[in-house]
């Protein structure tokens, strides 16, 4: 579908990079977003790029999470709440914690994750958003996690990423940051870090210099479809015609998909920030605190812990012990961090979806639209590889990446 108008539906990682792509191929392109640009998830997650990533559920993660699921003050948090649907992804999730499921998804985020990482570094040479490279090191205060962790980078390895145990003072040595008593710790080298609300604005910017028309602050209310097609896209500006549309709205994905016949099974779920500022006694490079499951991240003059899963449903209403337990997690392996004032404090919702995997593809009953959604916590790390894709496929009807096992009719 050459010369096409391709109409890109929300401005985070993955929509700004779908725009950008398309255009690359000469598209006419229009992106919309209801917000500003890279306002949602994008706007303020860790910003750690990780490629060789395993899938959410896996073999014992609902046996040992069981005991956090209703505390406000866990990584893992479930609002009580009756919801039909957040039951029934639950179950799903539940089901995709097998070994099995565990071996096929951590291979096709593999692939997905190695396609991005060459992307940032070609984008990288030609844009600024703050892109480095110096891994990312996992450190574990109990031998259990420091196992568990090994055994995940043993996974990772199969599929071609490599790894570095360190134990002991050898932890210390190779990041002086870290305090502390710590089990050891896993080096993945394979991984990087970047602004990601820059790369967001950065790559919708780059794709209006390719002649792109970006709308913000407008919102998608409608697909018109005639037959089996969409043939525009009702927005708060008026309609906008389309040859193709790509609906990478995140979490509020669902609500359009269901005009065109698809039910996705995403979940809201919502992430947390604080930033601080750097200073030379912030780590090197990105950190991961296994147990406490905060994400630290160094980059510009900024020190942002992220982390936490909360299924509360769309709220943005903040809960403060668990932006308290971001500063307690990251002061066990970083000295003074409880005693710092944060310069800013965020939450959002990242697109779940209950296997682990993202949706991506076309609609079944309309083949001229293109869902993109559910990345969870690699919305950063897949958007260049799933932009890219999806404008390779809505140009020539093929992408170079198999997309079967992620599309958006699979069995869950």
């Amino acid at each position: 579908m050459s010369s096409s108008h391709v109409v890109v539906v929300g401005s985070g990682a993955v929509g700004a990079s779908a725009a950008y792509y398309s255009a690359l191929r000469g598209q006419r392109v229009t992106l919309i977003e209801q917000n500003q640009l890279g306002s949602g998830c994008s706007e303020g997650n860790a910003g750690q790029i990780t490629p060789g990533h395993l899938p959410l559920p896996q073999p014992g993660t609902m046996r040992r999470n069981l005991r956090w699921l209703l505390s406000r003050t866990s990584p893992l948090y479930v609002r009580p709440r009756l919801d039909w649907s957040l039951a029934v992804w639950l179950l799903r999730f539940a089901r995709a914690c097998n070994p099995r499921q565990l071996n096929k998804a951590t291979e096709i985020l593999c692939r997905l994750g190695r396609l991005g990482g060459e992307l940032f570094e070609e984008l990288a040479g030609q844009f600024d958003f703050g892109y480095e490279f110096p891994g990312r090191l996992e450190l574990c205060r109990s031998e259990q996690s420091f196992e568990a962790v090994q055994r995940e980078a043993e996974l990772l390895a199969r599929f071609g990423f490599s790894h570095q145990v360190l134990r002991g003072d050898e932890v210390r040595q190779f990041e002086p940051a870290v305090v502390g008593n710590v089990a050891g710790a896993v080096f993945f080298p394979e991984s990087g870090q970047c602004n990601p609300h820059r790369y967001s604005v950065v790559m919708a910017q780059a794709a209006e210099g390719l002649g792109a028309r970006l709308l913000v602050e407008t919102e998608v209310t409608d697909l018109r479809t005639e037959g089996d097609r969409v043939v525009s896209v009702t927005t708060s500006r008026g309609a906008i015609d389309a040859d193709a549309v790509v609906l990478a709205t995140g979490a509020w994905a669902p609500k359009l998909a269901r005009r065109v016949g698809l039910r996705l099974p995403v979940q809201p779920g919502k992430g947390y920030h604080l930033d601080f500022d750097r200073t030379d006694r912030s780590p090197l490079r990105p950190v991961v605190a296994v147990q406490e499951k905060v994400f630290i991240t160094p980059f510009d003059d900024i020190l942002r812990l992220g982390g936490t899963m909360e299924l509360s449903g769309f709220n943005f209403e903040p809960i403060s012990e668990r932006l308290d337990m971001l500063a307690r997690g990251a002061a066990k392996y970083l000295e003074g961090i409880e005693r710092r004032e944060a310069r800013s404090e965020w939450c959002h919702l990242r697109p779940m979806t209950p296997d682990g995997l993202p949706i991506i593809g076309p609609a079944p009953a309309f083949a001229n639209v293109w869902v993109a959604t559910g990345h969870g916590m690699l919305g950063i790390t897949q958007g260049p590889s799933t932009g890219y894709l999806l404008a390779e496929a809505i140009a020539t009807g093929d992408a170079s990446v198999d997309l079967s096992e992620v599309r958006p009719n699979r069995k869950y």
